[in-house]
């Protein structure tokens, strides 16, 4: 064995004597993460994170099978982020968002920008399936003016929903448009004539704006592979 192994090797022993008071608390942080984790102190690969990016993978291959488009390669930039960040995560669902981002990219140069990297990271599960609702709600009827009560009613509404809300406007993906509209009537009597006038007043809408809508994109699979 190596200067170098033996190096590492006692690294990975002490590791693992300083970690083991806490073995008990990681098992009940991590959950069935934790069974490689007495293996990760010293190991460059994780089984847990191998298994995910394994996973990802797999999807990416899904995705790039079915389109006809020539695979082009990806900017490391974009792909080591988009790689690290889909191999911790634990939703299937989020997790083939992350594999959609290198597909779209890998079939349409440049159709993936760096900041969805981040705008994915900080999204919940609950956030992503409120922004598709409402960008599908939005592309049938050819707008973008969010109407609440038609997306989601009130009587459906629960707090996860006004979380996720907050966090799309928090991203800037769901913004406020404002508009001076006509107000409510009045019966007015100018130079001894009655009429009726309107009071001018604001109005706010919700508005998906455009890097939600290229967002969204590119995290669903590619047009044509069916996915």
């Amino acid at each position: 064995m190596s200067e170098e192994e033996n190096a590492a090797l006692v690294v990975k022993e002490g590791m693992k004597q300083i970690f083991a008071p806490y073995h008990d608390l990681i098992s009940k942080l991590l959950g069935p993460a934790a069974t490689e984790v007495g293996l990760s102190w010293g190991d460059s690969v994780k089984v847990w994170r191998l298994e995910r990016q394994l996973r990802l993978l797999k999807e990416v291959k899904r995705m790039l099978d079915v389109t006809s488009g020539e695979i082009k390669p990806i900017a490391p930039r974009l792909f080591f982020p988009v790689f690290e960040a889909a191999s911790i995560e634990d939703d299937d669902e989020m997790q083939t968002r992350w594999a959609a981002l290198l597909a779209n990219e890998a079939t349409s140069f440049e159709s993936v920008h760096p900041s969805f990297v981040e705008i994915l990271k900080q999204l919940a599960p609950a956030d992503a399936q409120l922004l598709d609702k409402i960008f599908d709600w939005c592309e049938s009827r050819h707008t973008r003016t969010i109407e609440w009560w038609m997306v989601t009613p009130l009587s459906q509404r629960q707090q996860r929903d006004e979380e996720a809300l907050a966090n799309l406007v928090r991203l800037g993906l769901v913004v406020s448009d404002y508009n001076l509209v006509a107000g409510q009537k009045q019966l007015k009597f100018v130079g001894g004539q009655a009429e009726v006038l309107a009071t001018p007043k604001l109005k706010e809408d919700s508005q998906l704006c455009d890097v939600a809508i290229r967002f969204v994109k590119a995290c669903r699979a590619p047009v044509g592979s069916g996915a």
